[in-house]
């Protein structure tokens, strides 16, 4: 029986291809497959998209599905789906990598993925590769530095009660909120309430050619432009 593959947990950063590191693309080209996240079989894979001009095989790619839902029964099949079909390259002993937006270990699909093959086998060497967070980028896109001095700083997932994230507004002098997606115009109207509207900056797709939009007048948005606002979306709220 030949040993166990290695597998790579490479971070892609937020989009643009030059964004990538040396070694991840190092890595990319020295791995026999690759797969890639996508929320659905009929779904495009952003992250292939981002990849494949840096690749000089793109035979080896594998697209892996993992659904936008929140119902764990589900979650938990396609996690273990997934986990199977990795685990089935390793025993052939070959080396893989499983490519994620951003940074593999900031709330990326990647985790799970990690946490199964962790659980199952515990002998699969795992390494992980740091990308890009679309925070860090988002920031620069923005012109907002994101902390200096003695500067606290939040990264909160915007959850369906946006007045949940209230405690962090008053608390960090940097607040950066995930997830925006169709929760925008309540974010907005709370931000307004506690005179933060003027502070706060939106960031749409950031590094996707031709698709990042930096929105500065977040209480001036008409109502089809809110709407237009989906998951890869980043609200900075910059208090000093």
């Amino acid at each position: 029986m030949s040993s166990l593959g290695k597998l790579y947990g490479v971070g892609i950063g937020p989009g643009d291809t030059e964004l990538l590191t040396i070694k991840a693309v190092n890595v990319l080209n020295s791995v026999e497959v690759i797969f890639t996240p996508r929320a659905a079989p009929t779904r495009d894979s952003i992250a292939r998209k981002i990849i494949e001009p840096v690749l000089d095989n793109k035979k080896k790619i594998k697209e892996l599905t993992f659904p936008m839902t929140k119902q764990k029964e589900e979650l938990e099949y396609y996690w273990a789906e997934a986990a199977s079909e990795v685990e089935n390259v390793l025993k052939e002993g070959k080396n893989a990598a499983f490519v994620t937006l951003g940074d593999p270990f900031l709330y990326s699909t990647f985790i799970y993925l990690y946490r199964k093959i962790r659980e199952r086998n515990p002998l699969v060497e795992i390494v992980t590769l740091p990308g890009i967070s679309s925070i860090f980028a988002s920031a620069s896109a923005a012109g907002i530095p994101i902390a200096s001095g003695s500067e606290k700083v939040a990264i909160i997932p915007l959850s369906r009660d946006v007045n949940q994230i209230k405690p962090y507004l008053d608390m960090f002098d940097t607040i950066f909120i995930l997830k925006v997606g169709d929760k925008l115009q309540d974010l907005v109207d709370l931000l307004s309430r506690l005179e933060l509207a003027d502070k706060s900056v939106l960031v749409q797709k950031v590094s996707q050619a031709g698709l990042q939009k930096v929105i500065r007048n977040l209480p001036e948005l008409r109502e089809d432009e809110l709407r237009e606002v989906g998951y890869l979306s980043t609200v900075i709220v910059k208090k000093a």
